[in-house]
Formats: structure tokens, sequence, C-alpha cells
């Protein structure tokens, strides 16, 4: 790293903990365009286990930046050293403004309560699972064991995400089988399953398998689908990176307004009257309004939040007024920032556009017109569906003996929104093959309940 660049590294770390930032130790390192697209195909982790998902999404980075389509700034991952990448060659104004970005997410990744369960380790982890998968695939045969893993990832989101979050209550001292702790991939070789189970007593009624309904699909099925250990550990390892990488895609809103208020109020009183002009011209194309733009969304949405706190925009008094009295109400508080750095902590992107996304924002914001007002609560009801969930369907697991047979019932949680029928029904094959029994899965068709099934 170039000695200006290092001294803005470290001149910004002291600037943000002044602020009130706090994070690990952050390792920045600069790569090239074609280090960078191999980062990024990777999900910023030097190593993954082998497949060609990865190399399809290097060729999409490498070939988007080389005709000027895209460029990634940086990648930043949620370890402990945070790693930080910048693009080698950018001009030292984007890399200042990068490292500042970097310090903000780092303090997310740190304090916001999403991340909280999430192991940090995970440099470490990815090379033991590469290393797995690639024995794997000595032992097994590369062909079969990259098919399995298309398999267990055409299955990637039957996770539950909250799981990291939920304590169950532990069993009772006796009734408890002795395991040694291992990473769930490791889990059936180091501790496998009795070779005779304890049958349940005469008369008593069977257990059910799960005990509760869970969209824990993929995890469930790592424990009794009829696989093989090496397959197992395959589909452990799959559902252990879509929990890692779950809350990053719940934040993304937040965190990118996070980084983008801190990177802007750390840099701006650094810059000359040159380079000021040029970071407008940089903010610009971050903050620009196409699509669904988290990183404009979530700063100005934050930007809101400290100016509604700072004039005691909020509370009974507040709520209770009119529209047209709230946009002019003012009883300042200076509360702005304590708020701030509240959201970043408590919140995910659910509940904060949930509760901050208002019609005074869109006012303020133009996002609609006085006279289109009365279509903000069906807009924002569908942004937040479109949320909810990282964005899939919410299915649970309700019964592996279904009918007795030992076929699989699953249950999808219908809102209103139709199933894509035939992603439905790949997904429905693919859980056939793993579980070896038919599947079902209860929803809504054309209006009313079906049983879709596969292998029946």
């Amino acid at each position: 790293m170039e000695r200006e660049l290092a001294h803005w590294v470290e001149r910004l770390r002291e600037r943000a903990e002044a602020e009130g930032l706090s994070f690990p130790p952050v390792a920045f390192q600069e790569v090239g365009p074609e280090e960078m697209a191999m980062l990024a195909a990777y999900g910023g982790f030097p190593r993954r286990y082998p497949h060609w998902r990865w190399g399809s999404a290097y060729l999409h980075y490498r070939e988007t930046y080389r005709y000027g389509l895209a460029r990634i700034y940086e990648l930043v991952v949620n370890t402990v050293p945070v790693q930080a990448y910048l693009l080698r060659g950018n001009p030292l104004l984007a890399q200042k403004l990068v490292v500042a970005h970097v310090y903000a997410h780092a303090d997310f990744f740190q304090n916001n309560l999403a991340f909280k369960p999430i192991p940090k380790d995970m440099l470490a982890e990815m090379a033991h699972h590469a290393a797995y998968v690639e024995r794997a695939m000595e032992r097994h045969g590369a062909r079969s064991v990259e098919e399995f893993l298309d398999l267990a990832l055409s299955l990637e989101n039957l996770i539950d995400p909250h799981a990291p979050y939920i304590q169950r209550p532990a069993q009772k001292e006796e009734e408890a089988p002795k395991r040694l702790p291992v990473r769930p991939y490791l889990d059936p070789y180091v501790n496998p399953p009795p070779a005779f189970p304890k049958e349940a007593e005469e008369g008593a009624s069977p257990e059910p398998l799960p005990p509760r309904p869970t969209r824990d699909i993929l995890g469930f099925l790592a424990r009794h689908a009829p696989l093989a250990p090496w397959q197992k550990g395959i589909l452990e390892i799959v559902r252990e990176e879509s929990l890692y990488f779950a809350p990053q895609a719940a934040t993304k809103i937040l965190n990118e307004g996070w980084a983008t208020y801190w990177h802007t109020r750390l840099l701006l009183p650094l810059l000359t009257p040159e380079e000021a002009l040029e970071f407008a011209e940089m903010q610009a194309n971050l903050l620009a309004p196409h699509g669904l733009n988290p990183y404009r969304l979530g700063y100005h949405l934050l930007m809101e939040v400290e100016e509604r706190w700072d004039k005691g925009r909020f509370g009974p008094e507040y709520e209770a007024l009119p529209l047209g009295e709230r946009l002019r109400y003012e009883r300042p508080t200076g509360e702005g920032r304590k708020k701030l750095f509240q959201v970043r902590t408590v919140y995910t992107d659910l509940n904060f556009l949930e509760e901050f996304l208002t019609p005074e924002f869109a006012l303020r914001r133009g996002l609609f017109a006085l006279e289109d007002l009365p279509r903000f609560a069906e807009a924002k009801k569908a942004l937040l569906f479109r949320l909810t969930n990282l964005g899939y369907p919410i299915v649970e697991l309700v019964d592996a003996n279904y009918q007795n047979r030992g076929e699989l019932l699953l249950a999808h949680a219908y809102e209103g929104v139709e199933l894509d029928l035939r992603k439905t029904k790949a997904v429905l094959e693919n859980l056939h093959r793993l579980w070896g029994r038919p599947v079902h899965l209860k929803t809504v068709v054309g209006g009313k309940e079906t049983l879709l099934s596969a292998g029946a």
C-alpha cells in the first residue's frame, strides 16, 4: 500500500473512532481487477470449495469491468480482523472514500445485533469447507460431488434465518447423548448416530418428526435424510454458509446507508475545494435513483431519522398531529446522533423501513406527490413483503412421516402471492432426490388450496 494511502487509512480510523464508531482491526489490501473479480465471485473470501458457480460469477465481474459496465471499488468481509480489499489504480479520493465507507461497515458488523451470533472466523472456516469438498472429490469422484453440490445449492434458501438466535430448551442430562463439539459438517463422522436407536415403549405414540414445524429444512435433511456422511457434510456446509450471509442480506439497505452516511461525515471536512467537487460527483453516482438503490434509500432514511430526533419529531404528541402539521413541527432536542446509533444496533431492513419509511419522508424526498399519497401504504407493503424472509417464500417442514409413509409434508405460508410453479416443482423434485421418498407441499394455486407433490 502506498505511503499516502496508508496515512489516510490511519487518519480516517482515528477520525471514525473519535466520532463514536467502534470496530475490530481492519486489514486493507490493494488488489488488481482480476483478483477483485475472483474475490467478488467468492463472496469476498480468497478460498471457497470448487464449483462452477464461482467461475461463472468471476467471468461476469471480469467482463463487466473490462467493458466499463461496472467497477467494484471495495469488498469488505465480516471477519476478525475485518478484511477489506481496495481496487488498485483508483484515484486517491476514491480510495479515501472507500476506506471511510469500510470503517462504517466494520462498525456495523461489530455492533448490529443481527451479526452477534455469526462466527467471525469464516476465513479459516471457508478454507476448511474447501478442503472437505476437495477431499470428497478425491474419494468419491469430482463429478458425483459436483452434482450433489448442485443439488444442495438449489436448496440453500431452505434455512431458518432466525435459527442462530433461537435457544431451545436443553434435553434432560440423563437423556442427552454425549457429543463432542465440532463444526456441523464434521458431526456425522465425530458423533455418528447409535447403531441401535432407543425404541419407544410399547403402546407409546411415536414422537413427531420434526417435533414442531421448522423452516430449517436443509438442517433437517442433513440430520435425517438417507445420505452418506460426506453428503450430509456438504449439506451442513451449504447451510452454514447460507446462515453466515443471511444477516448481510437482511441489513443491506441499513448497512449501506450507515456506511454512506459515515463516509460522507468523515471525509467532507477533510477535502480541498477541488476534491469536494469530485466527491460530489462520486456521491451523485452512488446515490443515483435507479431501482431500489440501497445506498440511496438507507442514507436518506438515516438522514431523516437524525433530523426528526434532532427536531423532536417523535413521541405521542407528534404522532397525534395531522400530516400537514407534522411537516412543520419542531421541538429541538439534539438527540439525532444518539438515535442513529440505536438504529444501527437494533434494526434490520424490515423493521427499519416499517418504522421510518413514513408518508412525511415520502413527501419530503419527492417519492410521492401529495395527490398520490393514498398509494403510499400499498407501495410500502409491497416493499416490505419483498424484504420478508430475505425475499424467499416462507416454507415449513410440517411432517417427515406424512400419512405414516415416511414422506415429507411441507406448508407454504401463503400471503396473497402464489409460488412460481416452475421453480417450485424443481425444488420439490430435488427434495425428493435427497429424501428418497415422495415430497408434498401445501400451497395456494389459482386461489385454491392445493397439494403439490414430487415422486408420488
